[in-house]
């Protein structure tokens, strides 16, 4: 039984989820046999769907929803999202993703590259035909704001950010995509503009609870139930709101800011920072920021029409904080 059929906010939209994992099961019909291989391995298992889904639910706020035109929306931003992790799979080195080995752990970095590539490709071309300009921009800017994210990832001088710092990041890398699902959609579906930002708002709240609650699962999960490497961020000196807020709790903050942002960490290592972290209610301090969030994306929903897919978003918001992977 999937995550899909567990979970009772997709059964407003599921045929339209199933029209959609039709479609991303032939993104690569046609294509070089290499992409077409690597586009079957990837949409497989396709995963949990949130984004769409908010894309599905946000649509039927407006009364200009036509299906086929939203879900080239919902295939344009999932194929973005898929994209840019392919892409963060080979800047991290990373081997597995969702229990299922990455692209590049299959073929290689240089194949991985192009196939993000080409995914990218294929979602400008679904955006492009959308009927409003606006929503192709959002498209466009949405992946400006990914690479903006993850550039300030990769290219910044090692340090332990400010949370102001971190929240920026993360907007810009994971929170900016759940916006231009909800606003996109109820935008293309011509839905009063106090419900667009309404929705809006509700997608960014969401999408930052989504990346806190992320990083916290990354330092308290284990590798069966994550689908990924435990610690991975950790391993890779890469600073999350858990470590920053573990930082500013320690008596020697800078001596465990050093530790976690060094680059060549043991096992033995990992498991010592791990703890340090756990005891130093950092996780505990996260996991009240993300439901913070949380709240503040309920909040927005109040702003919205009282009907079935309004408690269906105000679910997902349950269920994004609570998921244990």
């Amino acid at each position: 039984m999937t995550i899909a059929q567990r979970q009772r906010f997709y059964a407003l939209v599921e045929n339209d989820l199933a029209e959609l994992e039709r479609r991303l099961r032939d993104v690569g019909r046609g294509a070089h046999p290499t992409f077409a291989a690597a586009a079957a391995h990837l949409f497989g298992s396709p995963g949990k769907l949130l984004r769409p889904t908010l894309v599905f639910l946000a649509a039927r706020f407006g009364p200009g929803a036509r299906s086929g035109v939203i879900v080239d929306l919902a295939e344009s931003l999932e194929l973005v999202h898929t994209a840019s992790l392919v892409h963060d799979d080979i800047v991290d080195s990373a081997d597995l993703r969702r229990n299922v080995p990455t692209v590049n752990a299959v073929w290689n970095d240089d194949v991985a590259l192009i196939v993000g590539d080409y995914l990218f490709a294929k979602a400008y071309a679904l955006a492009a035909v959308l009927p409003k300009p606006e929503v192709i921009a959002m498209v466009a800017h949405t992946v400006f704001a990914l690479c903006d994210g993850e550039l300030t990832e990769v290219a910044s001088v090692p340090a332990m950010p400010s949370e102001a710092q971190y929240l920026e990041r993360i907007e810009l890398k994971t929170a900016s995509l759940y916006a231009a699902c909800c606003q996109g959609a109820a935008l293309l579906a011509d839905a009063e503009p106090e419900h667009v930002a309404a929705l809006g708002a509700y997608g960014t709240s969401v999408g930052l609870s989504f990346q806190i609650t992320d990083d916290v699962l990354d330092l308290i999960g284990g590798s069966e139930s994550l689908g990924k490497e435990v610690g991975r961020d950790l391993a890779e000196g890469m600073p999350t709101l858990p470590m920053i807020y573990a930082v500013e709790a320690d008596a020697d903050g800078a001596a465990l800011a050093s530790r976690i942002l060094a680059l060549d960490k043991g096992p033995e290592e990992l498991r010592d920072l791990i703890a340090t972290i756990r005891s130093s209610g950092g996780i505990e301090r996260a996991r009240a920021r993300a439901q913070a969030f949380h709240d503040e994306a309920i909040a927005a929903l109040d702003r919205l029409p009282d009907r079935p897919e309004r408690e269906a978003l105000r679910e997902i918001a349950d269920f994004i904080l609570r998921r244990q992977r």
